[in-house]
């Protein structure tokens, strides 16, 4: 095979007599005639940093007859720095240049044809420059294969969807803070702003508005008394304490009908106590002093006077427990009040 030293700049010609092998079309002689394919095959070879065009040419002359071929082992090492190598007339991309490949230039009866075939040595080289538009069919592509970093650039914010035709489009979803992508039947998605009765923070926090929650929009017994405002939530129980007779002193109890906590105590005197002190405690149900409770009836109190007592402890009562005033006074004929219990349903 006749080899070929590749330029840094300029033209080789390719001999016609060098090589030169035919394939025998019908000859009974065995011998090259008008009826034979002339091939001719060469081994381009050299080490070069192009300065210049290079190329390989044809050197036959006249016009070489119909598919007359050269074939072109390309075995040199060039780097193109920004020139280009050519063989019969067609550049070769510059990634190949640093590998090895075969050329097949056959004349056609009017012009050459020259397939580059990479690789020889089984590497293979495809380029974006030997794809046509749209050749890359989904089948040729493997599962899994197309990565983020392969996909066309998306603006900030935007996301991809399905369209009313069944192409993908894009959506605008980062336009403001706050935006969620809901169901449309016509055009497949929406990007749309909570509005109305409620609104929602790029952070997932959602506002209620205010006056938009309606009574048919709370299920019975929803509401709690720790969900109502602290007034809502009191209430009040006046009981009548008398001290006239020894019948009616000693261990009364009654029976709190919810939750709550017993936020004061206030005595009224309604006949002053004549002789000596007239007294009340209050226990819890386990029978223990709410702390801080205790009303003293005095002898300088009048008609009309308060006495009142803020419990700090032991205070709590659930629906049925039992409160329990424990009266005393040393001499019974005089002294009544009317206990109010404020309390706060828990």
């Amino acid at each position: 095979m006749h080899e070929l030293t590749i330029l840094n700049s300029g033209s080789v010609n390719a001999p016609v007599n060098a090589g030169n092998e035919a394939y025998i079309a019908g000859s009974a002689s065995g011998n090259i005639d008008s009826t034979d394919i002339l091939i001719y095959r060469y081994r381009l070879i050299g080490t070069v940093t192009l300065t210049g065009a290079s190329s390989i040419a044809y050197s036959g002359v006249g016009s070489p007859a119909k598919n007359e071929e050269y074939e072109f082992n390309y075995e040199a090492s060039v780097t193109p720095a920004g020139n280009t190598f050519s063989i019969f007339g067609v550049a070769v991309p510059d990634e190949l240049l640093s590998s090895k490949f075969i050329a097949k230039c056959v004349y056609d009866g009017s012009a050459w044809k020259v397939k580059l075939l990479p690789s020889f040595d089984g590497l293979g080289i495809v380029d974006s420059d030997r794809l046509t538009a749209s050749s890359v069919t989904t089948a040729k592509i493997e599962d899994d294969a197309v990565t983020l970093a392969k996909m066309a650039g998306l603006a900030k914010g935007k996301i991809i969807y399905g369209d009313a035709s069944g192409n993908p489009a894009d959506i605008e979803l980062g336009s403001a803070d706050g935006r969620m992508l809901l169901g449309d039947t016509v055009a497949g998605v929406a990007a749309v702003d909570m509005s109305g009765d409620a609104t929602i923070s790029k952070a997932g926090a959602l506002t209620i508005a205010n006056n938009a929650i309606s009574t048919v929009k709370v299920a019975d017994g929803a509401i709690t008394p720790v969900k109502m405002s602290a007034g809502a939530r009191k209430a009040s129980i006046a009981i009548p304490v008398s001290f006239e007779t020894a019948g009616e002193i000693g261990v009364l109890k009654y029976t709190m009908c919810f939750d709550c906590t017993v936020d004061a105590i206030h005595a009224t005197v309604t006949k002053p106590a004549a002789t000596d002190t007239a007294t009340i405690i209050f226990k819890d149900h386990g029978g223990t002093v709410l702390t801080g409770s205790q009303v003293d009836i005095t002898t300088g109190l009048v008609l009309g006077n308060i006495v009142s007592t803020t419990p700090t402890a032991n205070n709590t009562f659930s629906a049925g427990e039992e409160i329990t005033f424990e009266t005393s006074k040393t001499t019974a004929g005089s002294g009544n009040c009317t206990v109010i219990l404020c309390l706060t349903h828990d």
